[in-house]
């Protein structure tokens, strides 16, 4: 297997772990207020963040990249601005990923001005990118850079930059954030190094930190997907004790889910995917997913439920 093949087959896993951990709104403004350049955020009311639906990755390139748009007002106009988060789960560095980053922002302009028409400015956008590929980044994060010699020729090109977070080689104790953020930012940190196994019980002990102590096994389903969809070789049986000894440590409702886990197992496979807990639990799952908007296949993967059983949910609650 090549390695493109190999990247294509974990894409799916990225990007439906990416997508479900930042539509988390507690998750997506921790992102932003610690990893913002200071004078940035400082400018932004978190207050009003909103998680917009829309997608705008090429459908060729989703292998490789995921994005979400988020709006947000300004603090002293209360004018919106918007940040594009696109997130690059590839082991290399992309050259052009400054024109991908332009021809997204256009079009985001464009839907902006479609649905806006009596507007005579454009929203300031803040193009983000998130790496965590094996080597580290090392390309320059201005669109002029593109161009060869452009000294004489600037006043005819385009130009901005974006903020790059490069957790693959971000040391363990710059990663802050919610206990989540940090769950998932460290995960994806791993995902490619043999270091994860030694890293696997810092990981869970996060979830003892965890305020919603009833979203715990949701989020622990989408951890463990994506683990033993990775390139890593992972003993189930090792990882599922190392899970129930962190949780019995927890309060009743940690102790709880670790005894599920005893008792059931963790179920793991590419195409059933994993369950943990009874059938409703799953169903609770995917009732909140539909409510923030995730597409049918996003459900599908994180709760394990039938495409069938997740359209009848979908006209129960509409």
């Amino acid at each position: 297997m090549t390695r493109k093949d190999k990247e294509k087959k974990l894409s799916q896993p990225h990007a439906r772990t990416f997508e479900y951990v930042f539509r988390e709104k507690d998750t997506a403004a921790s992102l932003l207020k610690e990893y913002l350049p200071e004078k940035i955020r400082n400018k932004l009311d978190f207050r009003s963040l909103r998680i917009s639906n829309v997608k705008f990755v090429d459908k060729k390139l989703e292998d490789y990249f995921s994005d979400l748009l988020y709006e947000i007002n300004l603090k002293s106009s209360r004018k919106r601005a918007l940040i594009y988060l696109l997130f690059e789960h590839k082991c290399w560095e992309e050259w052009f990923i400054c024109l991908q980053l332009l021809k997204y922002m256009v079009r985001i302009w464009e839907l902006f001005l479609k649905q806006n028409k009596k507007v005579k400015y454009l929203p300031v956008i803040i193009p983000l990118v998130i790496y965590h590929g094996k080597p580290r980044w090392s390309l320059s994060k201005r669109f002029i850079s593109l161009f060869e010699e452009p000294t004489d020729l600037e006043q005819y090109i385009p130009d901005f930059r974006f903020n790059l977070y490069d957790i693959s080689h971000m040391p363990d104790e710059e990663i802050q954030g919610t206990p989540l953020l940090r769950i998932f930012l460290t995960t994806f940190k791993y995902i490619y190094s043999p270091e994860l196994r030694n890293k696997l019980w810092e990981i869970f002990k996060l979830f003892l930190e965890l305020s919603d102590k009833a979203k715990v096994s949701e989020y622990l389903e989408v951890l463990l997907r994506y683990l033993f969809n990775s390139p890593g070789d992972f003993n189930k049986d090792d990882i599922r004790e190392q899970v129930t000894g962190i949780l019995e440590e927890g309060g009743d409702t940690m102790q709880t889910i670790a005894q599920q886990l005893r008792e059931e197992g963790i179920k793991i496979g590419e195409e059933k995917g994993i369950k943990i807990g009874e059938l409703g639990k799953a169903k609770e799952t995917a009732k909140r997913m539909l409510k923030k908007g995730f597409d049918l296949d996003t459900i599908v993967e994180i709760t394990g439920l039938e495409p069938s059983q997740v359209e009848r949910l979908r006209e129960v609650t509409s």
